[in-house]
This record gives structure tokens, sequence and C-alpha cells, in this order.
């Protein structure tokens, strides 16, 4: 079988065999070897620092058979490069693209959300998404752009899905707000929240809105996810005293949150009256609280 397959390969159709194979081959990438050598190189000579072997390249080109590789994408061919390494495992290549990028990444967060600590979120999330991982998202470029603009428009939708989370945040809020309980409470409690009520509220919500996004997420997980504190320790991966910790600190930090909105608004709110209305808060946030802390040391 061997020889009658070396010998069909001499013969003018084994010959003409041969060659439809090596021109299907080249059909499904739509790309001469020609043209993914100067992508190649042109990679290689922008990014020195860079090592990839050639046959990784043109397998990760592959990726993208089907739709040609024109003029106008064979000018990104040192970005697809780059990306390719990235993909391929090259620590150095991840570090280039984080480097050139970040002033483009850090200024489409900007124009979404000035707040640094957002913007320092956001683009963390977008290098661990791009670069991280075998699924990493820098396999899917393809060259039909420059990468920063490709990097631009990945930070911009980061950014945005955050945006929403965050509105999705403030609802939650609402709905730890409005559990305030208005029945069960004791005559003298009744006329401080009427006093108050208005005020409280507002109180509240500041205070619940100045917590953390940890402790915003522990307390929903804790309160309207009915999550004792292993559960959540384990969804943290950290120990159960460490959650119960969050959520006293937590409490505490709306407690005096309260506390000090109400005095700016009514100095002459009473450590009593402030203890009463604090009950209020107690049956919403302390339900479960100490029962499930360890004993103190």
């Amino acid at each position: 079988m061997q020889q009658r397959h070396e010998s069909d390969s001499h013969s003018p159709n084994g010959e003409h065999r041969l060659l439809s194979r090596r021109s299907n081959l080249l059909d499904q990438s739509d790309m001469s070897a020609d043209v993914l050598r100067e992508m190649y190189t042109a990679g290689a000579q922008r990014w020195p620092e860079v090592e990839l072997a050639f046959d990784s390249f043109a397998r990760h080109c592959t990726r993208f058979g089907g739709a040609a590789f024109p003029c106008e994408e064979q000018a990104h061919g040192a970005d697809l490069y780059l990306c390719c390494a990235c993909f391929s495992g090259v620590a150095r290549a991840a570090v280039v693209i984080q480097r050139e990028g970040a002033a483009v990444a850090h200024a489409a967060v900007s124009r979404v959300d000035r707040d640094p600590e957002f913007v320092q979120d956001v683009v963390q999330e977008l290098w661990d998404k791009l670069l991280v991982g075998p699924e990493a998202k820098v396999g899917n470029y393809a060259a039909r752009g420059p990468l920063l603009g490709w990097l631009r428009i990945a930070a911009t939708r980061i950014a945005l899905d955050r945006m929403r989370a965050r509105k999705a945040a403030a609802l939650q809020q609402n709905e730890l707000t409005s559990e305030l309980p208005a029945e069960g409470l004791s005559p003298e409690i009744r006329l401080i929240k009427a006093r108050y009520g208005k005020d409280f509220r507002v109180a509240f919500k500041l205070a619940v809105a100045a917590l953390s996004g940890r402790q915003r997420n522990v307390l929903h997980m804790y309160l309207k996810g009915r999550c004792n504190i292993d559960q959540i320790g384990k969804a943290y991966d950290v120990h159960r005293a460490t959650v119960a910790r969050w959520l006293e600190q937590a409490r505490s930090d709306i407690y005096e949150t309260v506390r000090r909105e109400l005095r700016v608004r009514h100095g002459e709110v009473t450590d009593s009256e402030f203890r009463s209305l604090a009950r209020v808060l107690r049956s919403n946030l302390e339900s479960g609280f100490l029962s499930d802390a360890p004993a103190p040391d």
C-alpha cells in the first residue's frame, strides 16, 4: 500500500491530488503562506521580546478560517501575533498587552464612571477576562481592527455591565430599607418612629449605601438569601468567625451612620430615643446574628 501511494504521488493524477489537498488547506484559511509569514514577521519585529513559533501562529490563524485576511487586517498582523502569543501561554505577551493597553482601558472606563475604585476594578476584570485561563478572550482577537480599539470596546462593555450591576445592587438596598417593620412595635417606638421616621429612613438608606460592596453582598446573602455564616464563609473561602466579624462590623457601621445622620437633623435625639429606634434596625439586621456568631474569646 505504501509503495502504491508513493507511486501515485509521482504520477500526474497523484500530483494533482496532492496539489488539490494543499490548495484546499489554503482555501480553508483563505490566506497564503506568504501572507501568514508577513504577518508573523511584522509581529516578531514589533514585539522582539515576545517569542512565538511560526507554526503556533499559523495554527492560531486557522481559528478564523473562512474569512480572508484582506489588506486592512494584514495591517494588524503584529497585534494578532501578540494576542496569539498570549493565548498560547507566552507570559511576556500578557505583560506587553497590559503595558500597551493600560492608558486606553483606563480612559474608556473613566468615560463611564471616573471613580478611581470603579476604574481599577473594571480594568482588573478586563485583564482577567482577556488574558487569564484557557478560555481567555484574547484568543478571539481576529485583527479586524487595531488591538487598542478592540481593548477599548471590551473595557467599555465591562464598565457598562458593572453599572447595570450597581443599579441592581441599589434595588437590593431599597429592599433592605423597605423592610422596616410597622407592626408589633410598642407605643413608645411607634411615637418615636412617627417623629423621626422619614429622616430615619433617609439615614438608614445612606448608611446602607455607605457600606462596602462586600458588606452589602454579605448582608444580602444573610438576610435575603437566608445563608448562615458557614455558607457565606464557604462562598468567600474564609472562616465562619471572619464572616461573623463582617456582619457585626456592617451592623455597627449602619448604627453609627444612622445615629450621626439623625443627630445632624435632630440634635435633640437622646440615646434612649435612638436605642428605641435601633430596635427597628435590630429586628431587620440582627435577626440571627447573635445566634450564629461564635462565642467571645
